[in-house]
């Protein structure tokens, strides 16, 4: 696989950063952000959201549901939240500082949460999901700013949907 440049794995099972090799030339770049293989589940769905600086979105997720997480243009803090009760891990979280200047995606696995600000005055955030969309009725929605996963945002008052800005902690929800 050419275009990918180094592959970390982190302490929270199934979470991998994938660090990209562009080409380069005094045209700009290109990127290959998915090639199928082994070490990555099959995708059925892609998603794009586009936020403004300051914007959070997250922490959502699902025990179905894989992540691939790249962040087409612009800087953003990506974080993740392992809530399998079964884990080793669970309640720990990873964070990544993504960049369309290093191009870099994140294997996000199913029954770990994601979250994502916005750091520059736009951000491209794009995703390949290994299931479907679910309804958020249907997803768990964990608040961005929750005392036990200690997320270190580097925030104190983003812009929040009301979704998110509704959720509960993760000791109120039966996860």
């Amino acid at each position: 696989m050419k275009y990918i440049k180094n592959i970390k794995k982190y302490p929270i099972q199934g979470l991998i950063e994938i660090e990209l090799n562009p080409y380069s030339d005094p045209r700009g770049q290109i990127w290959s952000i998915y090639e199928e293989c082994d070490m990555l589940p099959t995708f059925v769905e892609d998603k794009v959201t586009i936020s403004n600086k300051g914007v959070l979105r997250g922490l959502h997720g699902d025990f179905e549901t894989d992540k691939l997480i790249c962040c087409m243009h612009g800087d953003l803090f990506l974080s993740v939240a392992d809530i399998r009760r079964e884990s080793n891990t669970f309640k720990e979280t990873q964070t990544f500082y993504l960049s369309d200047d290093n191009p870099t995606m994140v294997l996000v696995p199913a029954g770990c949460l994601n979250g994502h600000l916005c750091l520059s005055d736009k951000c491209i955030f794009f995703y390949k999901w290994s299931e479907k969309y679910k309804q958020p009725d249907d997803q768990i929605t964990v608040l961005w700013s929750d005392p036990e996963l200690s997320i270190p945002w580097p925030t104190d008052a983003p812009i929040l949907s009301e979704r998110d800005s509704r959720a509960k902690i993760l000791r109120e929800m039966e996860v």
